[in-house]
């Protein structure tokens, strides 16, 4: 392989790495972001009653379904990049099992 082939396949190399770093900041972004909301939604679901209460309840579901959703894109990228131990990110990103 050329000194040039080399340095254009190194660039792309560096190019992808970084496009999964900020994918990664990208998906904890976010999944901060559920976790923020279902803790903030727990309240609306104690505080409702009846069919509000039902209502509060299912769109905290749903709202987890996504932070799951979120939670496993995350150790889905974290594998892109090369980091396989996941055990510790429920310290930082534990999903609430219900409100």
């Amino acid at each position: 392989m050329s000194k040039r082939s080399a340095d254009g396949h190194a660039q792309v190399l560096r190019e992808l790495n970084e496009e999964r770093a900020a994918a990664l900041l990208r998906i904890s972004r976010t999944l901060e972001s559920l976790l923020d909301q279902l803790q903030a939604r727990r309240a609306d679901v104690h505080g409702a009653t009846g069919a509000e209460h039902e209502r509060q309840l299912t769109a905290w579901h749903e709202l987890r379904a996504r932070a799951v959703t979120y939670r496993w894109y995350l150790e889905v990228q974290r594998e892109a990049l090369g980091l396989r131990q996941h055990h510790h990110l429920d310290e930082f990103y534990k999903v609430p099992a219900e409100p």
